[in-house]
């Protein structure tokens, strides 16, 4: 009876099958009994259990952000940033589209629907036209090391314009006080610079705090679109004074859809080695406590000191895991460069964390170039069989020049720092003057 019933219903149900099987065995072996009108009362739970599996079946099929299991009380959520993260980027937006409307706040208009094309090949890069900031962006800083000096007479970002400044998140319980700030040069829309502690001037290397802002940011929203990313000093930062910047970029880029193999740990990947660049991946996963959060955070922050340390510049990209299986992560990706950048140059295919993830946004000279089209200057015509079309091949070649075989160092220490053969930094705050 048992096997012409319920057999059908355990094939595909394994789980209920074991569960079941476990604590029926085990209540068998302490009770210590074989009396078979006993046996038949256990097995009267048997329905139970079915009906209660199926239920728990049904809810793992259907998550509904947020489903996070909330460890705090309700008026404590509601006032931290987890609570708050979803309405911020909510009234974020429609500030960014009204001032984005004003004359003379920005640079220049985006244009609403931008020239952009997918690179040929299996990777998946994009390209963009985006000829107004070459030309008329503010002109970036030079920074020349990873432990620069503060300098006030240098643009920073207590001297923007207030009528910049889209929000001040101070109200949240345990984050630090952060400026949101129009990007006058944006790269695509809602493009925000995340400044924090402004007033207390520290210089464009990641703190504890601004990581962990980010991070809880990032996994609080409900919109996969808006990525973060962060140029260190040497990486194409333009402005000695810290900050990470958010971003609407709606495609499936390269970064998305890259392999990932466990380097250490639980959530500690890096690219596949089959992929044609390489990174480290931290993966905050959607059940993490505050803890694993907490632990994550200072991972990241102790590798991004080391690699101040050994005068390694690098790039973070932080994004919400655009897979299936992914629902609720967030991952954050590493890259280390061997080469140091100490200034852009305008008229470049230039590397930040934007072309690592698999965005290139692009001049109008370069694009006019890459794509065939022409250009007139001075009546002049540049004719387009001359040119040639940027390749995944020629953005692959950047990208390794400037990374180098940084990552492979990265590795080892990251993977040191994980078993705890790494010792913890005594210096912890960045030097400000």
């Amino acid at each position: 009876m048992f096997s012409r019933h319920f057999k059908p219903f355990f094939r595909i149900h394994r789980q209920s099958w074991r569960a079941f099987n476990t604590h029926v065995r085990r209540f068998i072996a302490e009770s210590g009994f074989s009396d078979r009108c006993s046996l038949t009362r256990v097995a009267t739970l048997l329905p139970l259990v079915i009906i209660r599996s199926a239920d728990c079946k049904k809810d793992d099929q259907e998550p509904k952000r947020p489903s996070r299991k909330r460890t705090m009380s309700k008026v404590m959520y509601e006032m931290s940033l987890e609570g708050k993260a979803q309405r911020y980027l909510k009234v974020l937006k429609e500030s960014w589209d009204q001032l984005h409307r004003t004359p003379g706040l920005f640079a220049y208009q985006l244009q609403k629907t931008p020239q952009r094309r997918k690179i040929p090949g299996s990777h998946g890069f994009y390209t963009e036209l985006n000829a107004d900031r070459s030309l008329k962006r503010r002109g970036p800083q030079t920074i020349e090391s990873l432990n620069p000096a503060f300098k006030p007479k240098n643009f920073n970002f207590n001297k923007v314009n207030p009528d910049e400044v889209l929000m001040t998140i101070d109200d949240c319980q345990g984050s630090p006080e952060v400026q949101m700030i129009i990007n006058k040069s944006p790269l695509t829309q809602y493009h925000t610079l995340i400044c924090p502690e402004v007033e207390k001037n520290h210089v464009q290397r990641i703190t504890r705090d601004a990581l962990a802002f980010c991070i809880t940011f990032m996994r609080s929203i409900d919109d996969k679109n808006m990525r973060m990313g962060y140029n260190s000093p040497g990486a194409l930062a333009s402005v000695n004074h810290l900050h990470f910047h958010l971003l609407l970029l709606p495609q499936d880029l390269y970064i998305d859809k890259v392999p990932l193999e466990k380097l250490a740990g639980d959530s500690i990947y890096r690219l596949s080695r089959r992929a044609p660049t390489e990174a480290i991946c931290v993966v905050f996963r959607e059940k993490d406590t505050d803890d694993d959060v907490a632990e994550k955070v200072d991972l990241i922050y102790r590798l991004a000191m080391w690699m101040c340390q050994n005068n390694m510049p690098h790039n973070l990209f932080i994004t919400q895991d655009r897979s299936s299986r992914g629902y609720g992560n967030v991952k954050v990706f590493v890259f280390a460069r061997s080469k140091y950048c100490v200034s852009k140059d305008l008229a470049d295919f230039n590397v930040g964390f934007c072309e690592l993830a698999g965005f290139i946004p692009l001049p109008g000279e370069e694009l006019y170039f890459y794509m065939k089209i022409f250009q007139v200057i001075n009546n002049s015509s540049i004719v387009a069989d001359k040119m040639e079309n940027l390749t995944e091949q020629q953005v692959l070649h950047r990208i390794r020049c400037v990374t180098g075989s940084a990552p492979k160092d990265v590795y080892v220490e990251i993977t040191n720092m994980v078993e705890g053969w790494t010792t913890e930094f005594p210096w912890d705050q960045i030097l400000t003057i």
